[in-house]
């Protein structure tokens, strides 16, 4: 779940001017997001909007730990959505379940010291480098399919398998639910493998198999 970003309201905007966006291109002309102004965007108005009028539904959830994205957008949203579970369980970001890697500088981060400033009850030891070294490896292209998929996959099996908790809540992307749902979890109802809405939020239980 994730509520609506600059990052989504500008594509949006380019799109209804008839202007064709190329995420692969690093050219700004055509390819909005690969401008410096897109470092790590927050939810605007709608998206704040969107995110608070789950809050009624996520109060009624009983999650032992909330595990969020570091970037802002789910910040945001996690806070918005999960307000009531503030100060009751542990709140923990994790690289794992960030959207996809490189090229793209609106799913480029902020360093954590200055995210941890802004946030400073969540959790970031999980994340090893302050500054986003992960997006930077991969230059000027994006992560592929499978490189994502082996990173959902590591992120369930190496973290959250290992996690003493039984109930989470897990506040990422639309995109990388997407994979999660389709290329890495073995799920047979199609409703479930569906493409998340904004601000979304589906429950389902995990099962790991040796």
């Amino acid at each position: 779940m994730k509520g609506q970003g600059y990052y989504n309201l500008i594509c949006d905007m380019w799109r209804e001017a008839g202007k064709p966006i190329d995420f692969d291109s690093s050219d700004p002309n055509l390819n909005p997001v690969v401008r410096p102004e897109f470092l790590d965007p927050p939810l605007t108005a709608l998206g704040m909007q969107q995110c608070s009028s789950q809050r009624k539904l996520c109060s009624t959830l009983s999650p032992e730990l909330v595990i969020v994205s570091p970037m802002l957008r789910c910040i945001q949203t996690a806070k918005l959505s999960f307000r009531d579970h503030v100060g009751r369980v542990p709140w923990i970001s994790h690289e794992g379940c960030r959207e996809e890697l490189g090229l793209l500088v609106g799913n480029k981060r902020r360093s954590i010291s200055d995210i941890r400033a802004d946030y400073p009850e969540i959790d970031f030891s999980p994340i090893k480098y302050d500054e986003d070294v992960l997006w930077d490896q991969y230059g000027d292209r994006r992560e592929t399919l499978l490189e994502k998929s082996d990173r959902i996959y590591k992120f369930l099996t190496e973290y959250v398998r290992t996690r003493p908790e039984k109930e989470i809540a897990i506040v990422c992307h639309s995109a990388y639910l997407f994979t999660l749902l389709n290329a890495v979890m073995d799920i047979e109802e199609e409703e479930l493998r569906s493409w998340f809405l904004t601000s979304e939020v589906r429950s389902l239980q995990m099962t790991f198999i040796n």
